[in-house]
């Protein structure tokens, strides 16, 4: 394995372990994954706790056909990731968490508006679809079109965050900077509701 890959690898499994830290994913929810090459990816494998994955841990697949390479299990939204990266050449990383405050404001009756900047440099205007069975072919479409329609993140209500980036720092931004401005908006909304929003 090159240098780069084990970089990539390692890098991609102590955000796994960052965003549980973080509150983003409990022990075994969410999944993440990064692009190897133009024809596979390594994925986070199912049921392993987060807060304990390594680079050694990952799952890798072929991102045309989805066969495994080797005898973990990959986890369950595989083809979410596959359908994602194979609609966007630009997208290196793919990550989803399950982030309390931005699915909450999403499942909301007033949902999203913009009120810190940063989040709209970072994210822009998220896609927010329904929920359709965990691991599904239905919800990797679902999540996938939206991708190709050129968002950075979806939210699945009642469900999760997918972010895509082309890094992993970037994807992880992305999710962060969803969450920091969900708690901002909740939090105005208790005291009032915020006095101004970003155009």
């Amino acid at each position: 394995m090159d240098a780069i890959t084990t970089t990539i690898k390692s890098d991609l499994a102590r955000c796994v372990r960052d965003l549980y830290s973080l509150g983003l994913t409990s022990s075994v929810s969410g999944n993440h994954s990064v692009r190897a090459g133009k024809r596979s990816m390594w994925i986070t494998p199912s049921e392993a706790p987060r807060y304990l994955l390594r680079a050694g841990d990952l799952v890798r697949m072929d991102l045309p056909t989805g066969r495994v390479f080797g005898r973990k299990k990959p986890s369950r939204e595989h083809n979410m990731h596959r359908m994602i990266y194979n609609a966007r050449s630009d997208v290196n990383t793919v990550v989803h968490t399950h982030s309390p405050y931005t699915i909450a404001v999403a499942i909301s009756p007033a949902g999203f508006v913009h009120v810190i900047e940063e989040a709209k440099i970072v994210v822009g205007d998220p896609a927010i679809i329904e929920n359709r069975p965990s691991g599904s072919i239905e919800l990797a479409e679902a999540v996938s079109a939206e991708f190709e329609k050129g968002a950075s993140a979806v939210v699945i209500k009642n469900h999760g965050v997918v972010a895509a980036g082309k890094s992993i720092h970037h994807a992880r931004a992305i999710v962060e900077s969803l969450e920091e401005w969900a708690k901002i908006l909740t939090v105005a909304r208790l005291l009032g509701g915020p006095s101004g929003t970003l155009s």
